[in-house]
């Protein structure tokens, strides 16, 4: 199955809020394996814009950290899937996505060599796990 994921990125970590990113990382996943990984400059266009350039761009899965209702009902409006409220260095939080392990309000913050990846205290085993948000 062919995939193209966008992560908005702030340097090396995924951005805190989605319309706000200086740059996304669009990564082109073919037969299995990451064909390509482009970073494209976001800081000049308006939300709108982005969404378009996404959709424009075939994008089909969104891994954010926070992500206004707007983009949120936009992006599932072009079918693009959205894993929302995720934190930490986007590297770490790719390979969660493709072992099947990443949902909604994931975090991920290494320091020095022992990182803690899971979900906040007091989350765990609440919301919704299919990755919808409710509004």
């Amino acid at each position: 199955m062919d995939l193209k994921i966008a992560i908005p990125l702030f340097g090396t970590r995924i951005s805190p809020r989605f319309d706000v990113s200086p740059e996304i990382q669009i990564i082109t996943v073919e037969n299995g394996k990451v064909v390509r990984n482009e970073n494209f400059p976001v800081a000049h266009l308006t939300p709108t814009q982005r969404l378009d350039q996404l959709a424009s761009n075939g994008v089909n899965q969104v891994i954010c950290g926070g992500i206004d209702g707007f983009c949120f009902n936009q992006l599932g409006n072009k079918g693009i899937e959205v894993i929302h409220n995720v934190a930490g260095e986007a590297g770490e939080v790719l390979n969660l996505f493709f072992k099947g392990a990443l949902r909604p309000g994931f975090c991920c913050n290494g320091k020095r060599g022992r990182g803690f990846c899971g979900w906040p205290r007091g989350l765990r085993g609440k919301g919704n796990r299919n990755g919808q948000r409710n509004m």
